[in-house]
């Protein structure tokens, strides 16, 4: 926006579209009417006109500086801010989780929901893997693992994918965690029956 001094007749021009930033030259209307074209084309600036544009650009340019300088405190602030949300957040995470209902479930109650894990023994045969029951109940916690170990009927269902994604030891564990229970055994069509059936000789 420009404003003419009455006494002079001069112009004041102020960047009103550049915020709260004040950039206040002072020019003569004929100079200002070429500057305005000067936008628009590509005609060179003269004498008059340049004077007004490197006064424009070192206004323009201190005040970038000043700014960037703000935006890298600002920068340096907001991470430690989001680093100490981080923080925070992990904490709030871990203090919550010690108000789970889950800590306070008695024993049975867990082995009882843990047995609703597994597939039915007549379900289709399926490509088991580690990260599915009752495996993946030893990897939780330490308390699920003591009661996932502790409930045989959760390793009475032997898949037999030999070999494969079970070793032998690992179907030797699961037979020995069923204890007295009637073991199930559910072979791979993928594979050669004959390595799955070799392995019990």
């Amino acid at each position: 926006m420009s404003f003419r001094c009455s006494e002079c007749g001069a112009f004041t021009t102020r960047g009103e579209e550049l915020g709260s930033f004040d950039l206040t030259v002072t020019v003569a209307p004929q100079t200002l009417a070429r500057y305005q074209r000067l936008l628009t084309t590509n005609t060179p600036p003269e004498g008059p006109e340049l004077a007004y544009i490197r006064a424009i650009v070192s206004k323009t340019g201190a005040r970038l500086t000043r700014l960037d300088d703000e935006i890298s405190v600002l920068q340096d602030r907001l991470k430690q801010l989001e680093e100490e949300r981080s923080a925070l957040g992990d904490y709030h995470v871990q203090n919550t989780a010690m108000l789970s209902p889950l800590r306070r479930m008695p024993a049975e109650v867990l082995s009882e929901i843990f047995s609703w894990t597994l597939s039915p023994v007549h379900a289709p045969l399926t490509v088991k893997r580690l990260r599915d029951s009752p495996w993946v109940l030893t990897h939780v916690s330490s308390r699920w693992r003591a009661i996932a170990l502790s409930t045989s009927s959760l390793w009475s269902l032997v898949y037999i994918e030999y070999p494969g994604i079970y070793s032998l030891a690992m179907i030797r564990a699961q037979v020995d965690r069923a204890r007295t229970l009637k073991v199930h055994f559910s072979g791979s069509q993928r594979r050669d029956s004959r390595p799955q059936t070799e392995m019990f000789k």
